[in-house]
């Protein structure tokens, strides 16, 4: 028998059960993450856009005994919002259209800042995860002990999970609260009951292909400067191709903008205008169920090529 055995040995420890091991994982880059004072200064400024959707719930809910309100909501529902059908319905009767208004303006908040606050988000932490582990051999010392190679993903995946949480489905659920709040009558819930329920789906749509997506690129390299450059990359130049793709043809050669192109042809290629798409769906405000399904078979490709393009990299690297 060998004096000195370099191999691993079997673990005679206590093991934790399975669905808590992740969770060691998940709290020391946790622990690691949060010591970043930008990162603490982006998750307060991630939170400031609520304000905005927030007025505008109370200004509808005003608006419906307030005609001053109400002008106010119908003008921006055919301004800035671009829904004249929500504007000629809020004129006739403004409860029919609460749970529809309510939506919009949630999804709103989804669409634009905190979207752009996940990006810049999982920029700053994603690629300290793998990359990091694999330069400094840190993976090494996870799997010294019972731990395998999906819960590693999941412990890791973790860590972004709970960081956008914090910006998207927090202030979400704080969002419809505060909307109740602020509305003249508690009956507003038994209308709008299903929009928690609603936030919970669209959060997970958005944070689970995103991380697999982030992980990925975090583990093709071991720095994470290409990490992060390959995360920024993918969303800007895909916003910049569906742009091109769809706002070239509608200029007709120099002639007039032409106004029946297709966009829906060309959505898949940006991952902004994707998740929008699935979001969208989510919150009950596109009802072609046909032309969802592309896009949400894109976002479960992403989620199990990810996960499995991690795996195989860190099979690869135990094995050698």
């Amino acid at each position: 028998m060998p004096v000195h055995d370099l191999g691993y040995r079997k673990w005679v420890g206590k093991r934790n059960h399975q669905l808590i091991r992740p969770l060691y994982v998940a709290r020391s880059g946790i622990t690691l993450i949060w010591r970043r004072r930008m990162l603490k200064l982006l998750l307060m400024l991630a939170w400031l856009p609520i304000a905005i959707p927030a007025i505008g719930i109370f200004c509808f809910e005003q608006g419906v005994t307030d005609m001053t309100y109400r002008r106010v909501i119908i003008r921006t529902l055919q301004g800035p919002m671009e829904r004249p059908d929500l504007a000629a319905q809020m004129l006739q009767d403004p409860v029919s259209v609460r749970h529809e208004v309510w939506s919009t303006l949630i999804l709103g908040f989804f669409r634009v800042p905190q979207l752009y606050s996940m990006v810049l988000l999982i920029g700053l932490i994603a690629p300290l995860l793998i990359s990091y582990d694999l330069r400094s051999k840190a993976y090494l010392q996870y799997f010294s002990r019972p731990l395998s190679p999906n819960e590693y993903i999941v412990g890791k995946s973790a860590v972004i999970w709970f960081f956008l949480g914090m910006i998207t489905t927090l202030p979400g659920l704080t969002l419809y609260l505060l909307g109740v709040l602020l509305s003249p009558e508690i009956s507003v819930v038994g209308m709008t009951w299903d929009i928690p329920l609603r936030i919970l789906i669209a959060s997970v749509a958005l944070i689970v292909p995103t991380t697999a997506l982030a992980i990925g690129y975090s583990a093709c390299t071991v720095e994470n400067r290409y990490a992060s450059f390959a995360w920024f990359a993918t969303w800007i130049m895909g916003s910049v191709a569906y742009q091109v793709l769809t706002n070239a043809p509608r200029m007709g050669r120099g002639r007039r903008p032409r106004m029946d192109v297709d966009t829906e042809r060309w959505l898949l290629v940006s991952p902004y205008h994707t998740l929008g798409k699935v979001e969208t769906w989510i919150f009950g405000l596109d009802t072609g169920d046909s032309s969802v399904w592309p896009a949400v078979l894109i976002l479960l490709a992403v989620i199990v090529i990810g996960t499995l393009f991690v795996r195989s990299r860190l099979i690869g690297k135990l094995s050698v």
